[in-house]
């Protein structure tokens, strides 16, 4: 029984000089290993692994060293307030909901959220209208709200008093939402935007705008694409609510991670010192090696000119499309036995999240990986799904359904019951039914559809799904 299963799966991992492609931002340590301040932190991880003693500051009370970094912070975002989170963007998002919007509030929320938003949303009791999914039927993926989505789910309530966003999504795709936030803010709604995956966003001019000075709430994951230790983000604050400090303390551990805190501090002062002239040769590279390896005829690396218009694409991944025929899983796979780690596959690609701390032979690994490949080991089996454009009726709150008793029945038989989970097919990953959610005989009809074409159906359980008991 002398076994450490995780510690020594994690070595295993090690020993395989994995390309990483996926988060961290930090690369396994690589990009720390930027300047002379970020290798001695490399070095002396164990020796940093500290507490709250005297000389360190305190986070849930900071009056010096940590101040002062998330002061610097506020500077480099240009936002009033700029606080360490440590249990990554969920906590931020938890904060921000509970303290922008009190119970009952109703709010606008992208259907296709982070979990952690639909998490706040049950334990404020929010009443909830969902902005309707733009898709983008020719890469298999989903975009963004516009204006026009958002507008209309306005026009759907009542008396919202704020907005949650995403903003780039999982794709690192945003839409152009400047004008409609402000807009909504004209009117009294208050705005937070999970921005987990644009911590790098605005940093330089070939990346997309930052959502930093947008929101009432931004929340970005520092830990997605900058230096920084896993579970290590930042809520950047534009209003004067002053709660929200009260709700950070509560949602978050009274011994902070110091690893995590200093990896924040440095990945902010990369930010203010490299990225800039980092983030430029990055994309100047991408780009090159995207000219390369889609001129092998056998994967594509998607450009802004690809995706709808109003859309921008962050260049600093690569979003990696298969032709038809083909599956975005088996191209993860492949990858995957080539020692490159992807970020995520979806049914028509795969997304490979990039670093400025990504050498030449990097992007010459991927490029031989995708010249190696051969297209048969790629074939997909299953059927191409239309996507869902329209929703069911909403019965109940998400949180009105929390402690309601439920039942388990078969799915042919759930027609006008009341679902208590949600119902997500991949793809597209967005939640088809979401809990309080009416289930019509379209609706079975689609998640029929899906089973039978061998697509996997979240929610649904040997043909059975959990329902509302009444």
């Amino acid at each position: 029984m002398n076994k450490a299963p995780l510690l020594e799966g994690l070595l295993r991992y090690k020993n395989e000089e994995n390309l990483i492609l996926s988060m961290p931002g930090n690369k396994s340590g690589k990009a720390f290993l930027k300047d002379k301040l970020g290798e001695v932190f490399k070095d002396s991880l164990g020796d940093l692994d500290i507490t709250e003693v005297d000389p360190l500051d305190n986070l849930h009370n900071p009056e010096g060293i940590i101040r002062e970094a998330q002061e610097l912070l506020a500077k480099t975002y240009k936002v009033k307030k700029a606080y360490f989170l440590v249990n990554g963007s969920s906590g931020g998002n938890l904060a921000a909901i509970f303290s922008a919007f009190n119970e009952g509030d109703e709010v606008l929320v992208e259907r296709n959220c982070h979990k952690s938003i639909y998490n706040g949303l049950i334990l404020r009791k929010l009443k909830v209208v969902y902005i309707d999914t733009v898709i983008d039927e020719n890469l298999g993926i989903f975009l963004p709200p516009r204006e026009e989505e958002i507008l209309r789910a306005l026009n759907k309530a009542n008396n919202p008093k704020g907005i949650i966003l995403t903003s780039p999504n999982y794709f690192g795709i945003s839409s152009d939402i400047e004008d409609v936030i402000k807009k909504l803010k004209d009117i009294g709604l208050k705005v937070i935007i999970d921005s987990a995956h644009g911590a790098h966003f605005g940093f330089n001019e070939r990346l997309p705008k930052s959502m930093a000075k947008l929101g009432d709430y931004v929340v970005v994951s520092a830990h997605k694409t900058l230096p920084s230790l896993t579970q290590g983000a930042f809520l950047l604050v534009n209003n004067n609510c002053d709660n929200v400090e009260f709700y950070l303390r509560a949602f978050m551990t009274t011994s902070p991670s110091y690893l995590i805190m200093a990896s924040l501090d440095y990945a902010r002062y990369y930010l203010d010192n490299y990225a800039r002239e980092d983030y430029k040769n990055l994309i100047e590279v991408a780009e090159n090696y995207t000219e390369k390896i889609n001129s092998l005829n056998k994967v594509y690396i998607v450009s802004e000119k690809e995706v709808k218009s109003g859309y921008t694409i962050d260049k600093s991944r690569y979003l990696m499309i298969v032709k038809d025929g083909f599956s975005g899983h088996k191209l993860l796979d492949y990858l995957r036995e080539k020692n490159i780690q992807s970020e995520m596959s979806f049914s028509k690609g795969v997304v490979l999240i990039l670093s400025p701390s990504n050498t030449i032979e990097d992007f010459e690994k991927i490029y031989l990986a995708i010249k190696e490949l051969n297209l048969n080991t790629l074939k997909n089996n299953e059927s191409t799904m239309e996507f869902i454009n329209s929703y069911p009726e909403k019965i109940l709150e998400p949180y009105e359904i929390f402690n309601l008793k439920d039942r388990e029945i078969n799915l042919n038989e759930a027609i006008n019951k009341i679902s208590k989970d949600f119902i997500v097919p991949y793809p597209p990953g967005i939640p088809i039914v979401c809990p309080g959610e009416k289930i019509t005989c379209e609706i079975i009809k689609i998640i029929n559809e899906y089973i039978n074409n061998g697509l996997s159906v979240i929610g649904i359980n040997n043909n059975k799904i959990k329902v509302v008991d009444n």
